[in-house]
């Protein structure tokens, strides 16, 4: 009995000393000035890059028509009015009654009227919607003729053309078509900026980058500090021996990841809803991507990307600090991943190379591009069950997370062994 007690209590003693090592670590990590620099200066560019738009103005023809900022409060009261609409025959007869006589006229001023701001410029996200969901069936004012069965079969082919274009096997056709057969018809308007801001370029996707460059910045001299002051020696002395201290090191630098990434996707989150409100959350997914088939709504896309993206940053970290170690270089393991960075987000694998190109729209960047990674309509077949891209990258992600820790374990013990 008192054998099992004596080991609890070294146990519970290990985890304190471990746990004080990773607040020392994570203190280390926050202490440096570049670490706050580089923090202070990416979220003010997101601020900045965010906030000029509401500087601006919106002008007709060299005539002034309104500030972005009036702009927009007129584009939200105008979507809570016809929130809850279906996209039907009604709806459609409303807007194009309300469009047909100006969209014959050349002289845009027509936008400046009285009349036009209040019936016709609350149609103009229907109009939109209604124009992308007709994709590659009809041009021009083809919005103004077409009939609620015209529309919805319009997207039907445009759907069946996008699976036709990723060159799905029966199988993922069936998958979708599955899908597509439980959609709710029609669809149901709600304005959906802010959230659609949040899963677009400006978004989420914005935060990945920013993200990618302070992880490549704060986490490429966690353990090369060590290395350039000649004070790695030091640790051959300690008691908690090197795996805990490697340990330690990547759980702080894993711990740290997360933190400024939770910090930036609330600046995005704060910003594009100040700036385009909170409305829209339960939107259909359809609004934003009528050529999608799975059964999301904006906000659930938001949450899944916030969620990969968190995911994605651990993996950053954990791939630069253990990068570092092996090329003894900070300088060296910050500009490999800037430059992969850089290369995944030019560098478009064709379709026709299946494997490779879903491998590489895995990529974390790639992933929350929505309408690349995210939308890749192939499939991943794991024991009978099919999985999309943005449902497969997760486990991969913890699998090389893994995996690229334990080879960094490997690497960092026996330096301490044969390095000096």
């Amino acid at each position: 009995m008192m054998v099992i007690i004596n080991e609890r209590v070294m146990e519970e003693r290990k985890l304190r000393q471990f746990n004080r090592l990773v607040y020392f670590e994570w203190k280390k990590i926050w202490k440096r000035k570049g670490t706050w620099i580089t923090l202070a200066i990416l979220v003010l560019f997101y601020f900045v890059i965010d906030f000029s738009y509401f500087f601006g103005s919106k002008y007709v023809e060299g005539e002034f028509m309104e500030t972005h900022v009036e702009g927009t409060k007129i584009d939200i009261e105008n979507g809570k009015r016809l929130k809850g609409r279906k996209i039907d025959q009604k709806l459609l007869d409303d807007m194009q009654s309300a469009y047909t006589e100006y969209l014959q006229s050349d002289n845009l001023k027509y936008q400046l009227t009285e009349d036009y701001q209040k019936n016709v410029r609350p149609y103009e996200d229907v109009y939109l919607i209604v124009k992308e969901m007709m994709y590659g069936y009809s041009s021009g004012d083809g919005a103004m003729r077409v009939t609620e069965e015209e529309l919805y079969q319009a997207r039907n082919e445009n759907v069946k053309e996008s699976w036709k274009s990723y060159g799905l096997a029966d199988s993922e056709i069936d998958y979708w078509q599955e899908k597509e057969n439980r959609l709710l018809k029609p669809f149901t308007y709600e304005y959906s900026h802010g959230y659609q801001d949040l899963i677009s370029m400006s978004g989420v996707y914005r935060v990945c980058l920013l993200v990618t460059f302070l992880i490549a910045i704060c986490m490429s001299g966690v353990f090369t500090e060590e290395h350039g002051r000649k004070t790695d020696q030091l640790i051959l002395c300690s008691k908690l021996g090197r795996k805990q201290i490697y340990f330690a090191k990547i759980a702080a630098g894993s711990l740290f990841s997360l933190a400024v990434t939770g910090i930036l996707l609330l600046c995005g989150v704060f910003t594009s809803l100040f700036m385009y409100g909170t409305d829209g959350f339960s939107a259909a997914i359809q609004l934003m991507a009528p050529h999608y088939s799975m059964i999301l709504s904006i906000g659930d896309v938001f949450l899944i990307m916030s969620g990969i993206l968190l995911l994605a940053s651990i993996l950053m970290s954990i791939f630069t600090m253990v990068l570092s170690e092996i090329t003894r270089s900070n300088i060296a393991s910050m500009a490999v991943v800037i430059a992969f960075m850089f290369a995944a987000r030019l560098v478009t694998i064709p379709y026709v190379y299946r494997v490779v190109s879903q491998a590489w729209n895995m990529i974390p960047i790639n992933l929350l591009k929505f309408d690349a990674g995210f939308w890749d309509l192939r499939l991943i077949s794991i024991f009978g069950i099919k999985l999309t891209l943005w449902q497969f990258a997760p486990l991969i992600y913890v699998v090389f997370g893994i995996l690229i820790m334990l080879a960094g374990k490997r690497i960092y013990c026996g330096y301490q062994v044969d390095g000096r």
